[in-house]
């Protein structure tokens, strides 16, 4: 709790900050636009590189325009498709449903993944938005200004092209604009995917310590986070499961000898708080399964590389299917609306998929805040 208050007063100050020299001095010169919570960046060295980009290799961006319908077409689909089954999953009597929960710094995501969280938040809005702006201008559209942006706790890009030209090009071009966005995040989720598989072995060799109970005897032994625990007592600990299983043999009072990545610590276990005839060891729930890479890195390097790499994943794959939704605001409703602009009652079928879409996202987030 101590971290998440220090966050949320260094969030209050870094705004109060942004807004006394936004008042002060005069930023948009500097292309710098601050408004209260809202801090944008035009940007035109992007803007110059999406235009150096996309006359590069542009038959491989025409492919990938066409590729993209196809893409866009089926996250679409995945998404309604997803989002209605872990629904019903998670209603059923003993279901267990994927929890789906808005990503919020300090509240909702603790704040040891925040660096790996926003690595992966500015590789996947840069490609998303990098993607938009080429396909434009392979279409013929001139970009008025790129860049970034940060509102109030959260990071996002932006690339703004002529409205005009965009609704007056033929219906295949502007879906090609539209539907690129989510597809070179998919895209490059397979990429990271692939690149996960060939660098780690696959199978969990121990644990990795995030938090330990204050007081508790893995934290009085001197065991911290990052710290990997491959056995206790000689017996292999290679999940969380495999500890609780141990735990299950163990009384409060007894000695076990841990093996971890840093050595080997004797500590003396102590009964749960909560059940006296329990006993644990200190660690505290995330806990990791670690993945040896193939790189002959030491334990702490292949966790940060493991979670930068699988972060990035789960955030490529989660802004191309959630981008895709048919919710007015995102690309998914306005390529729907060029997908359905020809068909007869098509504004009434697309109001439909619109609540069904955010009926579907409200009543995920909900259940899953169930206790």
């Amino acid at each position: 709790m101590k971290g998440e208050l220090i966050f949320a007063l260094f969030i209050l100050a870094f705004w109060l900050a942004v807004y006394i020299l936004g008042r002060i001095l005069s930023l948009k010169r500097y292309g710098v636009e601050v408004k209260p919570l809202l801090l944008k960046y035009n940007s035109e060295g992007f803007k110059s590189l999406l235009y150096k980009f996309s006359s590069r290799w542009r038959r491989a961006w025409i492919f990938f325009s066409h590729i993209s319908i196809l893409l866009g077409f089926g996250l679409m689909l995945f998404a309604i498709i997803f989002l209605s089954g872990n629904l019903i999953e998670s209603l059923l009597p003993g279901g267990e449903g994927a929890v789906i929960t808005p990503i919020i710094p300090g509240l909702t995501l603790s704040l040891y993944w925040l660096p790996y969280f926003l690595i992966a938040v500015i590789v996947a809005v840069f490609t998303h938005e990098a993607a938009h702006g080429i396909i434009a201008l392979i279409e013929g559209i001139d970009i008025k200004s790129a860049g970034a942006l940060i509102l109030a706790i959260f990071f996002g890009g932006f690339v703004e092209i002529d409205e005009g030209k965009l609704n007056n090009l033929p219906q295949v071009s502007r879906m090609k604009i539209f539907s690129a966005g989510s597809s070179s995040n998919i895209l490059g989720g397979l990429i990271v995917f692939l690149i996960l598989s060939a660098l780690f072995i696959q199978s969990p060799s121990g644990i990795v310590v995030l938090e330990v109970l204050d007081g508790g005897p893995l934290d009085a032994a001197g065991i911290r986070r990052w710290d990997v625990i491959y056995a206790l007592n000689g017996t292999i600990i290679r999940t969380y499961q495999d500890l609780v299983e141990f735990m299950s043999g163990i009384r409060p009072g007894d000695t076990l000898i841990v093996s971890t990545s840093r050595g080997v610590f004797t500590i003396k276990i102590i009964p749960n708080p909560d059940n006296s005839e329990r006993a644990i060891i200190g660690i505290v729930r995330p806990v990791l399964q670690y993945y040896p890479s193939r790189l002959g890195l030491s334990p702490f390097w292949n966790i940060q590389a493991y979670l930068t790499l699988n972060w990035l994943f789960l955030i490529l794959v989660n802004v191309a299917v959630f981008n895709m939704l048919p919710i007015p605001l995102l690309d998914g409703d306005r390529f729907l609306q060029c997908l359905l602009e020809r068909i007869a009652g098509s504004d009434t079928l697309r109001k439909f998929l619109n609540i069904l879409s955010l009926f579907l996202m409200a009543a995920n987030i909900i259940v899953g805040m169930r206790p």
